[in-house]
């Protein structure tokens, strides 16, 4: 197994202010239960909230995670996720700091619509068109603060002289060496099938950070697919097994 260069804490640098908040993991405690959102609700197409946010009104953060991928084996992805396909993303609807799925603060998440072009394992079909969640995204700096524990946020007001930060009015927080989600684009992706317990919400979560987000391009037999480590482009073949 090779494990990338990160640390069981999660890391969020707030370059302006000199700040910096730790998290344990990657769902988050706080003291209320709205759903926080930066952008439309799930359901809107064809659309990319995030890009109507002035760049300078946002701070970007980044963090470490425990994360175990096996180099050496090219279909582990495909042996460890219960669905792989190609899908073409249709919408990033927004980011959130609340989850209605696990109904908890969680790290900041991208939310969205995406077009199933072709399965390769699991039970989906060709043409649906699914929510997905993915770990990394935009949130306001509220929504962010909001999502923290107290410890995390004492440890914030303790380095900003007691003072709650207030440069930016968004964090995009991502994990290191990952890669963000682009509308329009179609990509080779790892999924994992999830439900709210009440029945009314169901979405994929998108997986395996840089592993599980490859775009893809090109049909059939001459698919090639981005190698997200060495931006080489690679066949669909070779790490995906297929018929």
């Amino acid at each position: 197994m090779n494990r990338l260069n990160v640390g069981a804490m999660v890391t969020a640098l707030l370059l302006l202010v000199g700040l910096s908040s730790c998290a344990s993991d990657t769902t988050r405690s706080a003291d209320h239960e709205s759903s926080q959102w930066v952008g439309q609700a799930a359901g809107s197409s064809s659309h990319d909230a995030y890009a109507g946010i002035p760049n300078g009104e946002i701070e970007n953060a980044g963090g470490d995670v425990d994360f175990l991928w096996d180099a050496k084996d090219p279909y582990y992805g495909y042996k460890k996720y219960p669905i792989v396909a190609r899908a073409h993303i249709d919408s990033i609807d927004g980011g959130r700091t609340y989850s209605p799925i696990s109904n908890q603060y969680v790290f900041p998440q991208t939310v969205g619509r995406m077009t199933i072009r072709e399965v390769y394992k699991g039970s989906i079909n060709s043409g649906d068109q699914l929510n997905y969640s993915r770990l990394g995204g935009i949130v306001t700096f509220d929504d962010y603060w909001s999502s923290l524990n107290q410890s995390q946020r004492d440890k914030m007001l303790n380095r900003n002289g007691g003072q709650k930060p207030t440069a930016k009015k968004y964090v995009h927080e991502k994990f290191i060496d990952d890669i963000d989600i682009e509308v329009g684009k179609e990509y080779v992706v790892f999924l994992i099938p999830q439900s709210a317990k009440d029945g009314t919400l169901s979405e994929y979560s998108i997986s395996g950070f840089q592993y599980g987000l490859r775009e893809a391009k090109g049909t059939g037999a001459v698919t090639t697919v981005l190698n997200n480590e060495n931006k080489t482009w690679e066949s669909l073949g070779s790490f995906v097994k297929l018929p």
